[in-house]
């Protein structure tokens, strides 16, 4: 499956603001809505909600282009690896935050290092894999594609 298709099956989609896992409040494929920019919230006539399926997909659109600059500016040797490896760490740093992707330095290290098998057992072995084994599974599968 595609980078977008993934994020779309893992976060689902929702027309109105709910209350994800943290309790915050959430729209669309799992967007914040504190941190709808303003470019964002233009694509729906500068409102939070409600938000179409069109609207919600211009948006992901958007926030993965700017979210894919970051990474790459962080992780430059990014840009050498196999487009599943690049997929895979752009849809963690959708889920958990550019910041909270970061925090996982020996996995991106091994991953830097091409032990593939490594870093997927750093990540069966984390946090994230018990709050959304599902989700991890899947990194770890388009990881173990290379081991």
């Amino acid at each position: 499956m595609s980078l977008i298709g993934n994020i779309k099956a893992h976060e689902g989609f929702r027309d109105r603001i709910y209350k994800d896992s943290l309790g915050k409040a959430t729209i669309g494929y799992g967007f914040l809505v504190a941190a709808l920019s303003p470019d964002e919230l233009a694509l729906n006539n500068g409102k939070a909600e409600p938000v179409s399926k069109e609207v919600a997909d211009k948006i992901l659109n958007l926030k993965l282009k700017k979210l894919k600059k970051r990474l790459f500016q962080c992780l430059p040797w990014l840009a050498d690896k196999p487009q599943n490896v690049q997929d895979t760490l752009i849809e963690m740093a959708y889920q958990l935050g550019l910041a909270g992707l970061m925090g996982f330095r020996h996995t991106l290290g091994c991953i830097e290092a091409g032990d593939y098998a490594q870093a997927a057992r750093n990540l069966k072995a984390s946090l994230l894999y018990r709050q959304t084994p599902k989700r991890v599974e899947s990194y770890i599968k388009a990881l173990s594609l290379f081991s």
